[in-house]
């Protein structure tokens, strides 16, 4: 019997997480194949929690205080899973709407690598958005001197290589996180998943991008009322910035001094020194 539990974090998306959730236990399974769903609602105050339980009672509802953000809230999810001894997790955004044959595909994928490679790895699953371009998924560097500078694998008609990957659907065997690890708790919101596709990588753990599309999962990284909207005033970028949505501090020079290469301290320090300079260079309103 395989056994398979879904982690995911939420906060005040209650309708989103509902249908997400609706999705997975949707999915196609494959014969032998048992799932369940370890959910962490961190700080919820639009009912989530109690929702889930009406409408899933099998769900096991982990409870944060707001704190946690995402990174976090997945790996008290993926830790809170643990003394269930699940053959595999799966990674999935609670804004994510899986395909009906995405776990199956995710699972095949996964076994047939394994039967070819001799080693278990990765699959990421890719997400396309509501005009059917590519979302989410894996990623592969895209220059020499920034190691952290990535492209994203568009997926194909076979499993394709890469060497990091967003978080939105992603299946981990046990195999992997019993040589490398969890998530890591230096990383409070972002970047956690692609710190753990680089230790992966790293570790000779390939990763793989599953043939197809696995799910709809709009992009949210808005330019407008973000750090790089050049509209807002310094300010109100900075303490966009270097909150936990952002690029703070600590996460942020973990990433670098980790995966970014020799010149890491270089490429922690960007970002900022684009932020003010793009500041000070900004007319000022009504000049010419």
């Amino acid at each position: 019997m395989t056994t398979l539990v879904a982690l995911m974090a939420c906060h005040n998306r209650r309708e989103k997480t509902l249908a997400s959730i609706e999705r997975y236990y949707a999915c196609d399974l494959p014969a032998g194949c048992t799932r369940n769903l370890m959910l962490v609602d961190d700080g919820s105050t639009d009912g989530t929690a109690d929702a889930v339980r009406a409408a899933f009672p099998d769900v096991i509802i982990e409870q944060g205080d707001g704190s946690l953000f995402w990174n976090r809230g997945m790996l008290r999810a993926w830790q809170r899973a643990l003394p269930l001894e699940p053959d595999y997790v799966l990674w999935l955004n609670d804004d994510t709407l899986l395909y009906p044959q995405a776990l199956a595909s995710l699972l095949e994928t996964g076994a047939r690598l394994r039967a070819e490679t001799g080693q278990p790895g990765i699959v990421v699953g890719s997400t396309d958005n509501d005009a059917g371009e590519l979302s989410y998924g894996g990623s592969v560097p895209a220059s020499p001197l920034n190691r952290l500078k990535m492209r994203k694998v568009i997926p194909g008609d076979i499993p394709l290589p890469a060497v990091t990957m967003n978080g939105n659907c992603v299946l981990v065997p046990r195999a992997v996180s019993d040589r490398i690890g969890l998530l890591d708790s230096i990383y409070r919101h972002a970047m956690g998943d692609n710190d753990y596709g680089f230790r992966a990588h790293k570790a000779g753990i390939p990763i793989w991008v599953m043939p197809g599309y696995a799910g709809r999962c709009n992009n949210d990284n808005h330019v407008a009322g973000g750090f790089n909207d050049r509209s807002l005033p310094l300010r109100t970028r900075w303490k966009k910035i270097t909150s936990p949505k952002g690029l703070p501090f600590d996460s942020w020079r973990a990433l670098c001094s980790r995966h970014a290469g020799p010149a890491w301290p270089l490429v922690w320090l960007l970002p900022y020194a684009k932020l003010i300079l793009s500041a000070a260079t900004q007319r000022a309103p009504g000049s010419r």
